[in-house]
């Protein structure tokens, strides 16, 4: 088994010599030059990229604005359907209670089902506008 001294040694042992001056880069840079270049990047504009980041931008900026006027409809929906509902619900649910072992049962857990049917309208909100995937 080598040791790291020995590792070392044959490492110093077989190095590249590199000149001192700047003609071993020169040379790198010369023989860099000569490597083929993919066609892809064979006369790249930069005027071109630019170009090219700023329709990226715009298209960002309109995605931004497109999803932030979603997410407000959505909002606004879901609060109208909510309102909605709890009106009917804390209206209507009263003045049919005196009979009915189902209502009771209702005005019982009134609050429960409430949430439930707004988690309800927002799922169903959020998967009409493309926001959630299922």
């Amino acid at each position: 088994m080598k040791t790291e001294k020995d590792i070392r040694k044959f490492f110093q042992d077989n190095k590249i010599p590199v000149p001192k001056d700047d003609v071993f880069m020169a040379d790198l840079v010369r023989q860099i030059d000569l490597l083929p270049v993919p066609a892809s990047l064979n006369g790249v504009d930069k005027e071109k990229i630019q170009e090219n980041m700023r329709i990226l931008a715009l298209i960002r900026e309109a995605l931004r604005k497109r999803y932030r006027r979603q997410a407000v409809k959505t909002l606004i929906i879901d609060i109208v359907l909510c309102s909605v509902l709890f009106v009917a619900v804390y209206f209507l649910l009263p003045r049919l209670s005196e009979g009915s072992s189902v209502v009771q049962f209702v005005l019982a857990w009134k609050n429960l089902i409430f949430g439930a049917m707004c988690l309800g309208v927002l799922a169903f909100s959020f998967s009409q506008t493309g926001m959630m995937k299922v």
